[in-house]
């Protein structure tokens, strides 16, 4: 199924906690608040994410809050596997990732994203208020011996951390990790002052490139692959072309479908429905058609 803007529907992204053991200080709470902590069971997260392969889904990345604070993770994954899947992945901050990491492959996850913004563990402690860099170091690699690849590492670039660019990439040449560079969305004017333009970095990567491909299916992000490293490059910011590409819809920890992550006007209850023995494709139909682009030329 496509939206009103012939957009196709490809991925679903769920959240299953809104709890997390770091503050960093930018989080968007997946466009969220919050307030309405009435988790959704493996079983219901299951039957809605099967559901969604019947409007084109084919891959669904797991998220919180911080996913690994959910110790029925796996239970979940097991209710999410299906052969029509091409891919099930994790976004995670990878402290408790070492731990869990091979149970998680054994349910059936296929891959993991793990944030750092830093390797500094000082500014690393600062910016998440709590966060142990050499934790999260441990599990990447746990993750990566157990074969929870391609792993891509988080870098959401901001001023406090952009000078920490140069060695993520030279950590992830080492690793054989992807690193995924990632612009700042200020949600609100407090957070304005940490934004980075980050269109001259990609351009100077550009120009480095052995090679370049285009996403298509992700938003028309770019891949640069330079000496042996893969880049990407998401920039949301004020970007119609990112809009007018995107394939995601979202499931928030609570139960509704989101059409779009900057948006919280527009969520559609799929699981009160699931719960009073209702057919939720109707949701999905409901969900897709609110669709439209937040940025518009």
């Amino acid at each position: 199924m496509k939206d009103p803007f012939g957009r196709e529907i490809r991925s679903l992204r769920i959240s299953i906690t809104p709890k997390c053991n770091l503050k960093c200080f930018y989080c968007h709470k997946e466009g969220h608040d919050g307030k309405n902590v009435n988790l959704m069971t493996p079983e219901e997260i299951g039957k809605i994410a099967k559901t969604s392969l019947n409007f084109g889904i084919k891959k669904i990345k797991i998220s919180g809050g911080e996913p690994l604070l959910r110790t029925d993770l796996p239970q979940i994954i097991e209710n999410i596997v299906d052969n029509r899947l091409k891919d099930i992945s994790l976004t995670t901050n990878g402290i408790f990732l070492e731990k869990y990491a091979k149970r998680l492959k054994d349910a059936g996850l296929d891959r993991v994203n793990v944030s750092i913004d830093t390797l500094n563990p000082e500014k690393y402690k600062k910016i998440t208020y709590c966060g142990d860099i050499e934790k999260v170091k441990n599990g990447v690699k746990e993750a990566i011996d157990v074969g929870l690849t391609p792993l891509k590492i988080n870098y959401l670039a901001m001023k406090i951390n952009i000078d920490d660019l140069d060695d993520l990439m030279n950590y992830c040449k080492e690793l054989g990790a992807i690193l995924q560079v990632i612009e700042f969305i200020p949600l609100n004017e407090n957070l304005r002052k940490y934004h980075v333009d980050i269109s001259p970095i990609e351009n100077k990567i550009a120009e480095k490139a052995d090679k370049v491909i285009t996403r298509k299916f992700m938003q028309n992000r770019k891949k640069y692959l330079v000496d042996g490293l893969e880049i990407e490059f998401v920039r949301p910011m004020d970007n119609t072309e990112f809009c007018s590409h995107c394939t995601r819809i979202r499931l928030t920890y609570d139960g509704f479908l989101k059409p779009c992550l900057l948006r919280d006007d527009n969520l559609v209850d799929v699981l009160t429905p699931l719960r009073n023995g209702e057919d939720i494709e109707k949701c999905f139909v409901e969900c897709i058609n609110k669709r439209e682009p937040y940025f518009k030329e």
